[in-house]
């Protein structure tokens, strides 16, 4: 017998929705649950991001600076920022210099904040619920040309149909995905045995665990202290 030949497996929040269910058992509780179901998963991927980062929600990003403007707000799917360079080009040449992100404590006792110059720190204020990170420059820029390349952490995008739309995940996270969403929606769900609920719960967090293990660079690590005066 010959195998499919094709990499291309997916599943649609339809699917996602329809394998919870089959796991759960009990009563279904009518045509509001894709919608609760729905709800179910953008909290449970909210949650994912509060565990670690995931490596298919980076990216980069470029942003050119403006002639001493001190901040700037990141668009509005930005999370967080990793690191960042600094690109200058000259005579068709670029060349990158890192940027050290320094906490907003060490920004705010920098002496001179109107210095100007090429920037070589950045302080990320993280945002708040409606807001997106504001990224702190020192010094603050002498020129209008200066790109900087940010690594950043991107929301994982919404859920909000069910037939149209894949997760906005790695597909060697369905299985957790799935299994969470099924513990989400039979603890909503009247008639759910507890015994069942307490397996699904606990094969969700041993899925979920195998597949964040897994989410990470193929490369050695070094672990640099920061030491500092008392």
């Amino acid at each position: 017998m010959a195998t499919s030949g094709t990499y291309a497996f997916s599943m649609d929040i339809d699917e996602v929705i329809q394998e919870a269910s089959e796991m759960i058992g009990g009563e279904q509780t009518g045509g509001n649950e894709p919608k609760s179901a729905r709800r179910s998963i953008n909290l449970l991927l909210n949650d994912w991001q509060n565990r670690g980062i995931n490596l298919w929600s980076v990216d980069t990003t470029a942003v050119t600076v403006t002639t001493s403007v001190t901040s700037f707000n990141m668009s509005s799917e930005t999370l967080d920022v990793l690191e960042g360079v600094i690109r200058r080009t000259a005579n068709g040449t670029p060349s990158d210099l890192t940027l050290t992100r320094i906490s907003m404590q060490e920004y705010l006792q920098l002496p001179n904040k109107s210095q100007t110059g090429r920037p070589s720190q950045f302080a990320v204020r993280s945002s708040n619920h409606a807001g997106t990170p504001t990224v702190f420059l020192w010094p603050i820029p002498e020129n209008s040309t200066d790109e900087i390349h940010f690594e950043r952490i991107k929301y994982l995008e919404d859920v909000d149909k069910s037939d149209t739309q894949t997760p906005d995940i790695s597909r060697r996270f369905y299985p957790a995905l799935a299994v969470g969403l099924a513990y989400e929606m039979g603890v909503k769900r009247p008639g759910v045995d507890t015994e069942r609920l307490a397996m699904l719960k606990t094969d969700y967090e041993a899925k979920l665990l195998r597949a964040m293990e897994e989410d990470r660079e193929r490369v050695s690590m070094f672990f640099r202290p920061k030491l500092s005066p008392i």
